[in-house]
């Protein structure tokens, strides 16, 4: 299509790697160019970048067809708009918007697309070529991060089912404003991080502005920034807490136990701040995203299916995050956008707990115990120990001993409210409360980044030789971390697959050197799981990929760092096969 396609869609793979990571998202994107001849002759009347993969052509040869049986089908096939400029331009339009949703069937359809969903752009014209921007992700990977049921129409208003899948449009719509220049582009106009984190605001935007339209007010536009100026600002040297619901003021599911009158602006944000300071746990501040309306609750009336209340939550100073029926849709942390992250999952937690505290443990109890600590309004700290009757009595002079029992919701949440852990016996007997921790600080041990009580918590772990201690620690905004924090599990087939995928890359004749690095940085993540004889055959691998990219005639020289693994790895890293 144009010299330069291969250096387009490695940036355009780059931006979004960047981009999804930045949200929390891992889902393997990846880049391609999609070329269809406009004009002249060529041999390649279809293009896909990169070449010699595993996508042909052949595969699209239908997608025009395809696009008009879509077209006819279209909802809004029976729209027209008096002005004829207008209704030219809408024509246009949902004709490539068939066309995209026809190139995105047709890939993940094929062989080499199973498994993965693909974002289409809008095309640009490069040269003879009307060229598609494409990013496609792992379908199960996705589909398991938090969205939205449904999608819901206001007009010609719908909205977003993500924030990912908000990113993924906003990528592959910055890559064709990208194509679209008076020469063939060479490269992108910037570095992939900065176009990645503006990428990341507008899709943000873009996400909940379209939510508040349908969902509150035409006018909520500025409701993102209202929001972030609300959670940056102190009341009275206070730090931002509050709760927030989003929705119409004639929701039928509402109950108000006050009401503004006249409703106050969300954009006045010392008013917001003042108002948000009067919310709680039980009783939010009701809003559309351009008026305060009052104070009240969602009734257990209120049907989750219909996605039309979400929750905002102003959990810190500068964070919030919006959510529907507990399930987290977007975070913004000091202008940081993100996905929330689960402040653990039970499997993750459950498995660490048998892998340090061995058959003894009560999983449930203990998990049990985390959310009820998790849910109080301040950090603390559990720590589940094999010889916690043992521990409690070393630490008797700096810690209060209790009758050993399981403690209910009302004594965790007052003893969460003092300083200090509570040691508890792997099955979930506590045994003593505002216990201050000892241990020995290291070059190696500790986080300077974190404070007083992650340090105390990993000292003390770290002086427990791991086995048979168990740390848990909560964060104010009810973030958990578990110290130890274990390597997940996985089988030695998959370790030793992926060292065999790489070394067929690296003895292909003509070696695709992306496909190469790829596996390569996959190998390299799964040191801890790689024998000493696996990490030599890492090592002769890319040995040989580097002679073959010397005989190849590449000025560039493309550094790697030796493996060196010196033992086997440890047996509890693996599942049974």
């Amino acid at each position: 299509m144009w010299g330069f396609q291969s250096h387009f869609r490695h940036s355009l793979q780059s931006v979004a790697e960047h981009a999804f990571q930045s949200i929390g998202v891992y889902a393997a994107p990846e880049a391609l160019l999609i070329g269809f001849q406009e004009e002249g002759e060529s041999d390649w009347p279809i293009c896909i970048e990169p070449e010699n993969r595993e996508y042909h052509p052949e595969i699209l040869k239908n997608v025009l067809a395809i696009a008009d049986q879509l077209f006819a089908n279209h909802p809004d096939a029976g729209l027209i708009y008096s002005d004829t400029a207008s209704f030219e331009r809408m024509i246009k339009n949902r004709e490539e918007e068939c066309r995209r949703d026809a190139i995105a069937q047709a890939l993940s359809s094929s062989s080499a697309g199973a498994g993965r969903l693909f974002y289409v752009g809008y095309p640009r014209r490069v040269r003879q070529y009307r060229v598609y921007p494409v990013i496609s992700v792992v379908s199960s990977a996705w589909e398991r991060l938090p969205h939205l049921a449904h999608e819901h129409r206001d007009g010609r208003l719908t909205t977003i089912e993500s924030l990912q899948y908000a990113v993924a449009e906003e990528v592959v719509r910055t890559a064709s404003a990208e194509l679209n220049r008076l020469t063939p582009p060479e490269d992108w106009s910037d570095w992939p991080h900065v176009i990645a984190s503006d990428v990341i605001r507008r899709a943000s935007q873009r996400f909940l502005s379209v939510l508040v339209a349908v969902h509150g007010s035409w006018e909520g536009t500025e409701f993102m920034t209202a929001m972030d100026a609300v959670a940056a600002q102190p009341y009275e040297g206070r730090t931002a807490l509050g709760s927030i619901i989003l929705t119409k003021r004639t929701h039928e599911a509402l109950s108000f136990d006050l009401m503004f009158d006249p409703p106050l602006s969300v954009r006045r944000s010392r008013v917001f701040r003042k108002a948000l300071e009067m919310s709680s746990v039980d009783m939010a501040l009701i809003t559309d995203g351009m008026d305060i309306f009052g104070l009240g609750r969602l009734l257990e009336s209120y049907d989750p299916d219909a996605e039309n209340a979400y929750d905002v939550t102003v959990t810190s100073r500068g964070t919030w995050e919006i959510s529907h029926n507990n399930a987290g849709l977007m975070r913004v942390d000091n202008g940081r956008v993100l996905l929330p992250k689960e402040r653990i999952s039970r499997e993750v937690f459950i498995d660490t707990a048998r892998r340090v505290l061995g058959e003894d443990v009560d999983p449930a109890e203990l998990w049990s115990q985390v959310r009820g600590a998790a849910d109080q309004q301040h950090g603390t700290m559990l720590v589940v120990h094999r010889n916690a009757d043992t521990e409690a009595d070393r630490l008797r002079a700096q810690a209060t001993l209790i009758e050993p029992r399981k403690l209910s919701g009302n004594a965790l949440a007052a003893v969460t409210s003092i300083d200090g852990a509570i040691l508890l016996r792997p099955d979930g007997t506590c045994v003593a409360v505002g216990v201050i921790l000892d241990g020995v600080a290291g070059p190696d041990i500790g986080d300077a980044a974190r404070g007083a009580r992650y340090n105390s918590g990993v000292r003390y772990q770290a002086a427990a030789n791991e086995k048979g201690c168990l740390v848990v620690i909560v964060s104010e905004d009810g973030m958990i971390n578990l110290v130890p924090e274990l390597p997940r599990q996985v089988k030695r087939s998959t370790v030793e697959r992926a060292v065999q995928m790489l070394e067929a890359a690296a003895e292909a004749t003509d070696v695709d050197f992306e496909v190469a690095s790829n596996r390569a940085d996959h190998v390299a993540s799964l040191t801890p799981y790689l024998t000493p004889a696996q990490g030599a055959r890492y090592n002769a691998a890319q040995l040989r990929i580097a002679a073959a990219r010397r005989q190849s005639g590449g000025i560039i020289e493309v550094g790697w760092r030796k493996l060196d693994v010196g033992v086997d790895p440890d047996e509890s890293l693996f599942f049974e096969e």
